[in-house]
C-alpha cells in the first residue's frame, strides 16, 4: 500500500501568489493626478495580474484611461472588462472548481455586482465625452438589463438597483430627446434613492424630482405628475431659457475602500459543523471525507486561525466642490457613495464567506493530522511531528482572505448641474473640506456648452 505524499500536499497548499502594482502604487499616481503614467504602468505589469485577475487589469486600465481623457481607449478596456466579468460569472455558476482547500484567491475574480454595474456607467460617460450619444444609450440599456437580472436571480444583498446609474441614464435619454425612457429612468432613480437612504445614508439628489416632473408633464402624464408630487413633493420646473444648455459636472472624490485581512480563532470542534455544510466538488469531496474520518478520532480542541476580508474606508479631506462660472454658482451633491455600497455589499455576504473560511481551515488542519499520523506509523514519531508542523505552517500561510476589488474606484461620486449660455465657458472649482474651507482650486477653460443639450465634465480628487 502506498503511503501519503506530504511534500506534494505542502506544494499544493502553497500554490498561488501574484505580483502586480500595489494599492499604494496606484494611489500615489492618483493622488498626483498622474493618470496616463498610471495606465502605462498597469499595461507594463499586465502579466502580473495573472489570468485569474484579468478583470482587475481591465478595470484599473479603463478607469485610469478615462481620467487621462483617453475615452476611446478606456472604452476598449471596459468592453473587455464587461466580457470578462460576464464569462467568468457564467462559469462560476456551472464549473466545478476545486479550490475549496486552498483559498478564494484561486478562483477567477468576476467582480462585485456594483462593480459590474459601474462598468456600464463609466462606459456611458466615455461615449458622452466622445459625442457618441447612441453609444451612451446602449450602455444605459445594458445596465438596465443587468440590474433587472439581479432581481430575477433572487439577489439577497441590499444592492438590487443602482440609483446613480438610473439617474445618469435619465439625463442621457433626455439629452437624446427620448423623453419616455428618460421619465422611466428618473422614476426608477427616485425609487432606488429611497432605498439608498436606508442602506447607505445617501439622500435623494436635488433636481431629480423636478426631472421626473418635467418629463412626466412633457409626456402629458398628469396623473403621474400628481403621484410624484404626492410621494416626493416638488414643483414642475419652468422651461429652459432659449440659448442655454446644461453642464453636468461629476466629481470623483476620495480613494476607494481597501479590503484587508481580518483574523479570528476557533476550535476545530466548533468549526467542524461548517465543514459538514460544505457542498464540496470532485477531489475536494474526497479530502473532506478523509478529514471527517480524522475528526472522529480526535479530541479536536486545537485552535485554528481563520481569515476573512473586511473593508477599511480611507478618510478624505475634500468633501465637496463649489462650481462657479461667470454667471452661476453651484455645489456638488452626493449621488453615489461607492464606499458605503462596497461595505454593505460585503457585510451582506460575510456570513457565507466566514462559513467557507472556517470549513476550509478545519479541513486543512485535519488533513495535516492524517498525513502526520501515517508518517509516524510508517517511519518514526519525530518525522511525523515534523511533517505535521510543516503542513500546519503551510496551511496557515495559505489562509488569507480574498481582498480583490476594483482598486481605482473613487470613494464617492458627486454631481453639480449648471444651466449656462451656449458656447465656451470657463469654470472654477473650489474643493472644500467638511468645514467649507478651500483645500484646492482648479480652473477649467473653454468647456463647451450646447443650447438645448447636456454636456458632461469629469473631475477627480483624492486628497
Amino acid at each position: 500500500m502506498r503511503g501519503p505524499r506530504p511534500l506534494f500536499f505542502v506544494a499544493f497548499l502553497l500554490v498561488g501568489c501574484a505580483t502586480t502594482l500595489t494599492l499604494r502604487d496606484l494611489n500615489s499616481y492618483v493622488l498626483k493626478n498622474e493618470f496616463a503614467p498610471a495606465a502605462e504602468q498597469v499595461e507594463k505589469l499586465k502579466t502580473g495580474y495573472g489570468e485569474k485577475n484579468a478583470l482587475l487589469y481591465y478595470l484599473d486600465r479603463g478607469m485610469l484611461l478615462q481620467l487621462a481623457g483617453q475615452y476611446a481607449d478606456s472604452n476598449q478596456a471596459l468592453e473587455n472588462a464587461k466580457r470578462t466579468a460576464r464569462d467568468l460569472y457564467t462559469k462560476s455558476l456551472t464549473a466545478h472548481m476545486s479550490t475549496f482547500l486552498i483559498n478564494d484567491l484561486m478562483t477567477p475574480y468576476y467582480g462585485e455586482d456594483f462593480e459590474r454595474a459601474l462598468i456600464h456607467v463609466f462606459s456611458a460617460l466615455n461615449y458622452a465625452a466622445l459625442g457618441d450619444g447612441e453609444g451612451a444609450l446602449v450602455e444605459c440599456r445594458q445596465v438596465d438589463v443587468f440590474l433587472r437580472s439581479l432581481r430575477f436571480e433572487g439577489q439577497r444583498n441590499a444592492y438590487q438597483d443602482d440609483a446613480f446609474a438610473r439617474f445618469l441614464a435619465g439625463l442621457l435619454y433626455e439629452d437624446r430627446g427620448e423623453t419616455n425612457d428618460a421619465y422611466i429612468s428618473y422614476m426608477k432613480a427616485l425609487e432606488a434613492y429611497d432605498a439608498y437612504g436606508g442602506f447607505y445614508k445617501t439622500p435623494r439628489p436635488e433636481g431629480l424630482v423636478e426631472d421626473a416632473l418635467r418629463t412626466a408633464r412633457r409626456l402629458g402624464f398628469s396623473d403621474k405628475v400628481a403621484e410624484i408630487q404626492r410621494r416626493w413633493g416638488g414643483t414642475p420646473p419652468a422651461p429652459a431659457t432659449a440659448g442655454t444648455g446644461e453642464l453636468v459636472i461629476l466629481h470623483y472624490a476620495g480613494l476607494g475602500p481597501e479590503k484587508v485581512d481580518s483574523f479570528f480563532e476557533i476550535s476545530v470542534y466548533n468549526g467542524w459543523p461548517y465543514v459538514e455544510q460544505v457542498n464540496a466538488k470532485t477531489q475536494d469531496d474526497t479530502q473532506v471525507e478523509q478529514a471527517r474520518a480524522v475528526f472522529r478520532s480526535l479530541a479536536a480542541d486545537k485552535m485554528i486561525r481563520v481569515a476573512f476580508p473586511k473593508y477599511n474606508r480611507l478618510a478624505a479631506r475634500i468633501q465637496s466642490a463649489e462650481v462657479q462660472s461667470d454667471s452661476v454658482v453651484s455645489r456638488t451633491v452626493l449621488v453615489e457613495d461607492v464606499g458605503a455600497i462596497a461595505v454593505k455589499n460585503l457585510e451582506d455576504r460575510i456570513v457565507r464567506i466566514r462559513a467557507r473560511a472556517i470549513a476550509r481551515a478545519v479541513t486543512k488542519y485535519l488533513l495535516a493530522q492524517k498525513v502526520s499520523q501515517a508518517v509516524e506509523k510508517n517511519n518514526n514519531e519525530n518525522l511525523g511531528f515534523l511533517v505535521k508542523m510543516v503542513m500546519q505552517a503551510a496551511s496557515a500561510a495559505t489562509e488569507v482572505a480574498d481582498k480583490r476589488s476594483w482598486r481605482t474606484l473613487p470613494d464617492r461620486i458627486l454631481m453639480a448641474r449648471l444651466t449656462l449660455p451656449s458656447g465656451s465657458q470657463n469654470i472654477t472649482l473650489r474643493f472644500l473640506d467638511s468645514s467649507g474651507t478651500t483645500v484646492e482650486t482648479r480652473e477649467i477653460k473653454n468647456v463647451p456648452v450646447t443650447a438645448g443639450r447636456k454636456s458632461f465634465l469629469i473631475v477627480r480628487t483624492a486628497l
